[in-house]
């Protein structure tokens, strides 16, 4: 099926919400959808809002802040000629992502449905789904693949899932 490009929606302000403190390095999942992201910035000529949250304890002294590894995440879109602003906020991941898409009047939401991290997550993961039944905008949820999943335990610091606020 075609889309009609006077029929399709063009954003105005594109919101990657992605999952970046317990892990020690940004995951593949996380890599696919700020690329995908990235694609529907450029074609709306939309800015990025790159959004992280993290759980409220430190968990690994004299390691990369979050402002720096979110500001690394972020370099790919920059260095696209896109608009990006990043964003750090502390709390349950649902509420502040919704929080922020209304603060920054966005109407696209991408995010990674599922991690399989433990036995809390069901269905599409409690953040995705939590957000997908709360926000009312328009939420790409992007599953991630068996590797991607894999590669996410490899990265993903030991100690966090007891610490992480889900949902």
């Amino acid at each position: 099926m075609m889309i009609r490009e006077e029929s399709r929606m063009a954003y105005t302000k594109i919101c990657v919400a992605a999952a970046l403190q317990r892990y020690l390095d940004i995951t593949p999942i996380a890599a696919r959808i700020r690329d995908l992201a990235g694609v529907l910035a450029a074609a709306d000529d939309a800015p990025v809002s790159v959004l992280s949250v993290e759980a409220p304890v430190e968990l690994l002294p004299d390691v990369e802040t979050m402002e720096e590894k979110i500001g690394r995440y972020a370099e790919p879109l920059s260095a696209q000629g896109l608009q990006v602003d990043t964003f750090v906020r502390k709390g349950k991941p649902s509420r502040e992502i919704i929080a922020h898409m209304e603060e920054v009047g966005a109407d696209l939401l991408i995010i990674g449905s599922h991690s399989k991290r433990g036995p809390l997550d069901v269905g599409l993961g409690s953040t995705a789904s939590a957000v997908l039944r709360d926000l009312e905008t328009t939420v790409i949820t992007v599953r991630p693949t068996e590797a991607e999943q894999e590669k996410a335990s490899e990265l993903m610091i030991p100690r966090y899932p007891v610490v992480f606020p889900y949902g």
